[in-house]
């Protein structure tokens, strides 16, 4: 057994982690890509799947190459097995 299999799977690099801060933040690290962006639904790319955030006055206040920060008023969080 490799020691990099005890890692947990978003240190290995196949889970995104995703915070919810209150209902006002959701920071996506390891994310792979934004699908769409509206004030009410952002879509983003995941290894395992589609994360939605739905809500309302819904913005992204970063976006680099790993990591996404969406600030609004968080209605919803979910994951889906497609599009990952």
């Amino acid at each position: 057994m490799d020691i990099r299999d005890l890692a947990p799977p978003e240190v290995r690099g196949s889970a995104p982690r995703l915070t919810l801060t209150g209902r006002e933040e959701v920071l996506i690290e390891g994310h792979r890509g934004l699908i769409s962006y509206e004030t009410e639904n952002i879509r983003v790319r995941s290894g395992m799947g589609l994360i939605s955030v739905s809500g309302k006055h819904l913005t992204i206040a970063y976006f680099g190459t790993q990591d996404l920060l969406i600030l609004g008023r968080v209605q919803d969080v979910s994951i889906s097995e497609e599009g990952g």
